[in-house]
């Protein structure tokens, strides 16, 4: 008897043992979620409807932080990169360089290329909270965006009134309520304005993110006499503390303050550094710890070695400060500090006209952490003279960008000329992998149509049910 010829029998559907994770209650899901690191946390985005929806509540985002501060309670802060560009002889596309082997900065493709792109390099202004605030130009600033390099989500500022020399500032905010994860930023633009008054007078400009629109107003700073002074703040330096926006002097002599917040007294505040830096040209790297704010510099003292100097400002009503650390460093080509690590003050980052060098300002001892590369910048440095040389290095920017436990939304904005699209960054299940990027429709009500959408967008994988 030939058994291939027997009629096969079904097996019985009762008995049929099945297992469909759509089966699962969202608090079991969220339970199975929120356990997974936090690129394929969002890159299961993409899974499902149901899926983004539990992702995207604030309970997940709440979840998800205790948990990463549970397992890891030794590491105060998540961890963080710095991003630097270089501004001579023109701004060069920014590069980041990451101190700590976290696997989402093992990546060259971590960067602000997702952004519209432009004849010129994006310009890194400033970082809060997990946000970047870019402009289009150096000086002359009218095109902003606010963007989270870590999800390439990014929106586009409407352009100011005005298109003059300023200082720019930014302050973002996020928080989860019972319904939605809220996040709220204000850009901050000072320029000056030639009156012929004893006192200069400022032009404000503030852009709220709950309004999406520009208020402006004018303030005295009394101190400030002519433009010129006012040049000389450092634009790229700008820190935010307890929301106060600090720009540095290069003449070392004045910190201009101002409180965006502050709605009924605008008014703009100096406070003068320490008179030990006063004529000592140079960039102050400034820096908040344990709620004070805290200045640092490298000053001459002979040929062969540099005084390293740490104030802190104890007073900051009255302006008081107090020495922190002071003491000899040598000489071999150092430029400036280039910033400061986030959480321990102690750890310093130098700049030499070669390489980036740690200084812990404890232990005074000094290693080199970053070598840079031939043409870096856009041209071979064997190619440049030593004033070259020496001005594309004196002229490097670096910002602190740390890494949010759980990534910070870029809100929406009612007046916004253009909204990114929401883009996921997939890791290869590789040691060193390599970072993509997949652009996927978005989910709320009103989405354009695909004739509107990237030429693209239907070679991308579509979302399911």
């Amino acid at each position: 008897m030939d058994i291939c010829a027997l009629p096969c029998k079904k097996p019985n559907s009762e008995s049929k043992q099945t297992s469909n994770i759509d089966d699962l209650s969202n608090d079991l899901l969220i339970e199975i979620l929120h356990r997974i690191p936090l690129k394929p946390a969002h890159r299961f985005k993409c899974v499902s409807k149901r899926w983004v929806q539990v992702i995207c509540q604030p309970q997940f985002a709440q979840r998800f932080t205790q948990r990463m501060k549970l397992l890891y309670p030794s590491q105060p802060s998540p961890p963080f990169t710095l991003f630097f560009q270089c501004s001579f002889p023109r701004p060069f596309p920014v590069e980041f360089k990451h101190f700590q082997r976290d696997p989402q900065f093992m990546s060259s493709y971590f960067s602000l290329s997702f952004l519209p792109q432009s004849p010129n390099p994006i310009i890194f202004i400033a970082t809060s909270n997990g946000l970047v605030l870019c402009s289009t130009t150096l000086l002359s600033q009218m095109m902003y965006y606010v963007c989270n390099p870590l999800t390439a989500n990014w929106v586009a500022l409407v352009p100011p009134r005005f298109d003059s020399h300023v200082l720019a500032g930014f302050v973002c905010h996020s928080y989860y309520d019972d319904s939605d994860t809220i996040t709220r930023f204000k850009v901050v633009r000072v320029s000056a304005i030639e009156t012929g008054k004893k006192s200069l007078d400022l032009c404000v400009e503030i852009f709220n993110s709950d309004t999406s629109e520009w208020q402006q107003f004018t303030e005295q700073c009394e101190g400030l006499h002519v433009t010129l002074d006012f040049t000389k703040f450092q634009t790229h330096a700008v820190l935010a503390h307890d929301d106060i926006m600090h720009w540095a002097h290069c003449g070392s002599r004045y910190i201009l303050a101002f409180d965006p917040n502050n709605k009924h007294d605008h008014k703009c505040r100096l406070i003068r550094q320490p008179r030990e830096l006063y004529d000592m040209y140079g960039h102050v790297c400034l820096s908040a710890c344990q709620g004070r704010l805290r200045c640092m510099f490298l000053s001459n003292s002979n040929n062969y070695t540099l005084l390293f100097q740490h104030w802190e400002l104890e007073d900051y009503i009255a302006g008081k400060w107090c020495l922190v650390a002071k003491f000899p460093v040598s000489n071999t080509n150092l430029l400036r500090v280039l910033g400061i690590h986030p959480v321990d003050p102690n750890i310093v980052y130098l700049l030499r006209t070669k390489n980036i060098v740690l200084l812990n300002a404890h232990t005074q001892q000094m290693e080199v952490v970053y070598y840079f590369t031939e043409g870096q910048f856009g041209r071979d440095n064997t190619m440049m003279n030593p004033f070259e040389l020496y001005m594309s290095k004196k002229k490097l920017n670096a910002f602190q960008f740390v890494l949010q436990w759980w990534p910070t939304p870029v809100p929406k904005l009612d007046n916004g000329i253009q909204e990114g699209f929401k883009v996921f960054l997939i890791f290869q299940p590789k040691i060193n992998a390599r970072l993509s990027t997949v652009s996927f429709a978005k989910l709320e009500k009103g989405y354009p149509s695909t004739k509107k959408l990237p030429v693209n967008f239907l070679k991308q994988p579509r979302i399911s049910n």
